[in-house]
């Protein structure tokens, strides 16, 4: 008779523990669900941060890069999320920029450019991404569409110098 019991109530509390168990596992997705653009850029922030700053500097170039894909997957979460987020595509610049991926670099910062024209900044750092892909012309334009947002005589004597640095290094014809 108690062994009956013992039966009955195995599967019983094999029930209540699934049941438990998809209880958890569904709140843990809908969170997931949840979470906003600037949460992801956050993360992306946490992981390039620690694999720039932290590891980085000691010499672990393996974990500093694994920290990167990371920070990569974070700020592209973010964009899915909410592709106007500004910060996301320029963080997202930022570490392939780090990584010598250039030309993602520039096209991240392009799209920043296009969320935010005004932003002198970011024509500068696609100018700079462009002049490592040695498209000195492009890196240029660049520069002279960042002058057409100030009135600022300081900064557009800063943004000339830019561009005859990158005339002397751009190769003679």
């Amino acid at each position: 008779m108690m062994l009956k019991k013992t039966y009955l109530l195995f599967p019983l509390m094999l029930a209540v523990c699934v049941l438990s168990a998809l209880a958890i596992y569904s709140r843990g997705g809908a969170q997931e669900i949840n979470k906003d653009a600037g949460y992801y850029n956050e993360k992306g922030m946490g992981y390039f941060n620690k694999g720039f700053y932290d590891v980085l500097p000691k010499g672990k170039k393996e974990e500093a890069s694994q920290n990167f894909e990371r920070s990569i997957i974070a700020f592209r979460k973010a964009i899915a999320i909410n592709k106007n987020s500004v910060q996301a595509h320029r963080n997202l610049a930022r570490v392939y920029y780090i990584q010598k991926r250039y030309l993602k670099a520039a096209e991240q910062y392009q799209k920043v450019t296009d969320l935010n024209p005004s932003d002198i900044d970011v024509y500068v750092l696609t100018a700079l991404a462009y002049t490592k892909l040695q498209r000195y012309t492009e890196a240029i334009e660049q520069i002279k569409t960042a002058k057409t947002f100030t009135d600022d005589k300081a900064v557009i004597q800063k943004l000339d110098s830019y561009i005859n640095k990158i005339e002397q290094e751009k190769p003679p014809r």
